[in-house]
């Protein structure tokens, strides 16, 4: 037969037309997501801290500016949906916070703030701009924390833009007569500085070595799969075995789907556990990853893996060899890109944000972010070793139960007569 009656067939066409659909579905996974972050942005969590203690003005009257300038964020805020502000009283609080993982940056308001801004009115002295710090947290992801960082300095800024007009008001009413060059102050009158509120260790790749590690998990826990089924069913007799020119084929043996299956995930589980150990292994000791909690990453990594493999088993059990590009579809072409470890999950479609949430990806990110950056704390890395875990068993109990239902309804991966001549089959195949 000619290579080109291959086109004639129809089911040629279907799997042009296949491939199609699945590379369209893929760029809308991945380009979706990032196609405008900042238009899409909504609920950003932000921590706010007033710790101004005030001041008093000449008559007596005692001031507070700072909760003023917390107010008006907080309001602005409110009326944009682009920014969620949580308010705390201290810097220690904040950083709780931003270091549970539960919020991309901080803006704090100083204690001397009231104090330092009514020197720019106040007659005599030497003028002292007050300061807002803005506190970064590169845990949280690159860009998530690069837009944590931004929406704090646009909200500095435009209280800055109020606090001048406010003290400008209170020059003019006669609390005092501010210099050319006060004035000049008044126009923008806070500094805003920036810090990291924890000094990582070790490699970092800008806060978006989770999602590189989690990447290199979902790909170890798939092929631990496919080679099993490859070498498995191979040494089965029901598919040969290719290794460049050379073609094997094995007589086959009479086995039960759901007995493969078990024997396959029994494998499975410690080629997976054994693949993630080698991706913590190298991440740590090859790279110079330096986690909070080195023995839990191991663990959830191994764990996260073996969950993967089993979950790809289990599709190979259900869909036969389509299950092998389901599983690509579902636990890295689409799961990679919803998984928030690159695009905040607050600067995504909201259909991006419900269908991450129920793939593997977003919990294997969220695992690895909360161990190298947050000290294994937040309700992230508890959320996905349940989601996981339940991925690994319910993955065993609907692969077993389904390749049963097949072995009861005599659906057989050979038929009698391969069964009873596997010698004339093999001849046949060669």
């Amino acid at each position: 037969m000619r290579a080109s009656t291959l086109w004639k067939q129809p089911r040629a066409w279907v799997v042009v037309v296949i491939g199609g659909l699945l590379a369209a579905l893929s760029t809308i996974a991945y380009i979706g997501p990032a196609s405008d972050p900042q238009g899409r942005l909504h609920d950003l969590p932000l921590v706010l801290v007033d710790q101004d203690q005030g001041a008093q003005l000449p008559g007596g009257t005692a001031v507070r500016l700072g909760q003023d300038v917390t107010a008006r964020i907080q309001e602005a805020g409110h009326r944009d949906g682009r920014v969620a502000w949580r308010t705390v009283g201290s810097r220690e609080d904040a950083q709780k916070i931003l270091t549970s993982g539960d919020a991309y940056a901080a803006l704090v308001v100083p204690r001397d703030f009231s104090r330092a801004a009514l020197s720019l009115v106040a007659p005599g002295g030497t003028p002292r701009r007050p300061a807002m710090t803005v506190l970064t947290n590169e845990g949280s992801g690159g860009l998530a924390s690069s837009m944590g960082e931004k929406a704090a300095r646009q909200a500095a800024a435009a209280a800055s833009a109020g606090l001048g007009t406010t003290l400008a008001e209170r020059a003019r009413s006669g609390l005092a007569a501010p210099s050319a060059d006060r004035l000049v102050l008044l126009q923008d009158p806070v500094r805003v500085l920036a810090e990291p509120a924890r000094h990582t260790s070790g490699v970092t790749a800008g806060g978006s070595l989770t999602v590189y590690m989690a990447i290199a998990l979902l790909i170890s826990g798939l092929l631990p799969a496919v080679l099993l089924t490859t070498t498995v069913d191979a040494s089965l007799g029901y598919a040969p075995l290719e290794v460049g020119p050379r073609r094997v084929m094995k007589p086959v043996i009479g086995i039960a789907r759901s007995a493969t299956f078990l024997a396959k995930s029994g494998i499975g589980i410690v080629m997976g556990f054994v693949a993630g150990s080698a991706v913590d292994a190298v991440a740590v000791w090859g790279i110079g990853v330096e986690p909070d909690k080195p023995v839990q990453l191991w663990l959830f990594c191994g764990a996260a893996c073996a969950a993967v493999t089993l979950l790809t088993l289990a599709l190979f059990a259900v869909f036969g060899t389509p299950g092998q590009v389901l599983a690509l579809l579902l636990i890295t072409l689409f799961g990679i890109p919803m998984s928030g470890g690159t695009i905040p999950l607050e600067a995504q479609p909201r259909f991006a944000d419900a269908v991450g949430g129920v793939l593997p990806a977003r919990h294997v990110t969220e695992g690895i972010r909360s161990l190298v950056f947050f000290d294994g704390q937040g309700s992230g890395l508890t959320q996905a070793c349940a989601v996981l875990g339940a991925y690994g068993l319910g993955a065993l109990v609907v692969g077993y139960v389904v390749s049963r239902l097949y072995d009861r309804r005599g659906w057989t991966r050979a038929t009698e007569h391969e069964l009873a001549h596997p010698e004339a089959v093999v001849a046949m195949a060669r």
